[in-house]
């Protein structure tokens, strides 16, 4: 209903506009004004939709391009199984398991050499960095957080065009006049991606119907985003060759499965 709504969707959708109205108020009055100086350099990449844009993939090719900075990325840790400030990875080791950082946590810290923190307060995660040392701070998903920041800004166009509950926008496509920089897809970035075969595709992602054009597979399997998977929902996959993605890939591993990952 949010990203291509069919037409049975409309009657739900034009129900919802009243809250979507006093949603967009809510949202307009708690967008903030004022920016606080941090000490450090702080770069955030952020959307203005529901679920996945690529801010992780970006997020971790700009921490790769400062490989020679000490780099921290800091993130919420959404659907993991802990609270508060957690150090995920220093500049050296991995810390935790998956499930205390999160999965996109966890891709970001296999994937890069930045230090990786998870917290609900990003004021305490910045100042948690420049005490280990950090040099620079990418913020994963700070587009409406209060700090002065180089402000990324992944635009992904909806065809139902309002905000939440009868939409897929946080926040009306108005909100990009905050942005320093707006990235399209396929205009200012690509994704570079290799087809992968194998028996099943199984995946936990927003919007998993998109990876079925990367993929040569028999059948499918999706779970919600951020599914944390158990040994019982792939057990009738463990002799089969699982095609999946890296975000899922850090909690699909520990199974001991045969996975490709896309």
């Amino acid at each position: 209903m949010y990203y291509e709504p069919k037409w049975y969707h409309w009657p739900v959708i034009v129900s919802l506009l009243p809250v979507s109205f006093l949603y967009m108020i809510i949202a307009h009055f708690k967008f903030p004004r004022k920016y606080t100086d941090m000490g450090i350099p702080v770069i955030s990449v952020g959307n203005i939709i529901v679920g996945g844009s690529g801010k992780t993939p970006i997020t971790i090719a700009i921490a790769n391009y400062l490989k020679e900075k000490k780099v921290a990325v800091i993130l919420r840790g959404y659907k993991r199984l802990s609270s508060g400030l957690v150090i995920v990875k220093d500049f050296n080791e991995i810390l935790v398991p998956v499930e205390i950082s999160g999965d996109e946590a966890m891709e970001i810290a296999t994937s890069t050499k930045a230090a990786v923190i998870v917290s609900e307060e990003r004021k305490k995660a910045i100042e948690k960095a420049k005490k280990i040392g950090a040099e620079v701070v990418i913020l994963d998903d700070g587009f409406d957080k209060p700090f002065e920041k180089l402000n990324i800004v992944i635009d992904k166009k909806l065809k139902n065009p309002f905000v939440l509950p009868a939409g897929g926008y946080r926040y009306p496509r108005v909100a990009l006049k905050f942005a320093d920089i707006i990235l399209k897809e396929n205009i200012d970035f690509k994704r570079n991606v290799e087809k992968v075969n194998g028996d099943v595709l199984i995946s936990a992602i927003s919007n998993p119907k998109r990876l079925l054009k990367y993929v040569d597979v028999k059948e499918y399997k999706f779970f919600p985003d951020h599914y944390c998977f158990k040994k019982k929902d792939i057990n009738e996959f463990k002799d089969k060759k699982i095609v999946t993605t890296k975000k899922d890939y850090v909690k699909l591993k520990q199974f001991g499965l045969n996975l490709k990952v896309i």
